[in-house]
């Protein structure tokens, strides 16, 4: 849950970054609990299309109909960290599943204390942003360098038979609370100032109402919208290293749930892979069965100082509807924010190659 001195990126801060992490993390489905609904001989066919015992909301991104990629291509998921010895060897066996690669969404305090069976057997490489990366007369610059980066970093893989887990963090707390705080005008705004004066001083309280309102009222769909809007780098780097994907060594890619990073990253992959709108959502929603929030629903202080955590359950068709929407009416059509945030046509044309070729 939300740490009662939880607060924007101006103000002095009294939680651990392990506790701030986790709170946005639950925000966005973090801990999710799900069923196991098919056999290990359906995953060693290579079907992939559901959970294993031990890794949830498994499942192939070409298994939805309409997506347009090719089976055994790219696998989404929730986090691997308790994979059991068993389904990890189904998971990079040469004759089951064959994933090659890992990239993980999800912020470093996230990490679970050891990696367990299926992420040990990887590399952890990290993808960091540019100091200078929001800066807009240096940060394009900066940002296509260290893509740039990635890339060769990941032919280098490729070409030494490397087996590497991308760490590209889509959810950033200083980024989520200055995005609130952007989007507030007029009284609104002023009294976030004056709020944040208070907390330095000597009570956050008032604070918190207007920040943990403010994340609840726009729940999930805020929630993307601040990661199409503040983690472009990430986005860029983690369809770069999705990109990498081939017939006989296949992507597997995750955050926490599987649900809302992962949905996002899936979402404008399948479109740079021609899949419509309604596919793009169908496969979103699979995520909305697959568990309960953890917290059965959270704490909800009648001050409105906690998170609600009923906010962010599930994977509801609206809320992948109003995401596409939003990027449209902010950046003019989804190839226009993916053209903003550098991964131009020649780039989206090779994850297309990648993944459905």
């Amino acid at each position: 849950m939300l740490s009662p001195s939880i607060a924007p990126p101006c103000v002095a801060r009294r939680t651990t970054s392990r506790r701030r992490s986790r709170a946005i993390s639950r925000a966005s489905g973090g801990d999710v609990d799900a069923a196991t609904t098919t056999s290990g001989r359906d995953k060693a066919e290579g079907t992939g299309a559901s959970d294993f015992g031990s890794v949830l909301n498994w499942r192939d991104l070409g298994s939805t109909p309409g997506t347009c990629v090719a089976p055994g291509r790219v696998y989404r998921t929730a986090t691997p960290g308790k994979c059991s010895e068993a389904d990890a060897d189904v998971i990079v066996g040469p004759s089951t599943l064959k994933v090659a690669r890992l990239l993980d969404l999800r912020s470093t305090d996230e990490f679970e204390a050891t990696p367990g069976s299926l992420q040990s057997r990887f590399e952890l490489r990290p993808f960091t942003r540019p100091s200078d990366a929001a800066d807009p007369s240096t940060g394009a610059a900066s940002t296509s360098a260290a893509i740039a980066a990635l890339r060769a970093s990941i032919t280098d893989d490729v070409d030494a038979g490397r087996a590497v887990r991308y760490h590209t963090p889509l959810l950033d707390y200083d980024r989520y609370y200055r995005s609130i705080y952007d989007r507030m005008q007029g009284t609104e705004r002023l009294l976030a100032k004056v709020y944040t004066m208070q907390a330095k001083l000597y009570d956050d309280t008032n604070q918190r109402k207007l920040f943990v309102g403010k994340v609840n009222d726009g729940g999930l769909a805020l929630l993307n919208e601040v990661m199409v809007d503040g983690s472009g780098p990430e986005i860029r780097a983690a369809l770069t290293v999705l990109s990498a994907t081939s017939s006989s060594a296949a992507t597997a890619f995750y955050c926490k749930a599987g649900k809302d990073r992962t949905g996002l990253v899936a979402a404008l992959a399948l479109h740079c892979c021609g899949a419509s709108d309604d596919a793009i959502v169908a496969d979103y929603t699979r995520s909305q069965g697959s568990g309960k929030a953890a917290l059965g629903g959270g704490k909800i202080e009648g001050d409105r100082t906690a998170i609600d955590y009923r906010r962010f359950h599930g994977a509801p068709e609206e809320v992948m509807r109003s995401t596409l929407g939003y990027v449209r009416d902010g950046y003019g059509s989804v190839e226009g924010y993916l053209d903003r945030i550098g991964f131009d046509a020649d780039a989206r044309r090779g994850l297309a190659r990648a993944l459905c070729e």
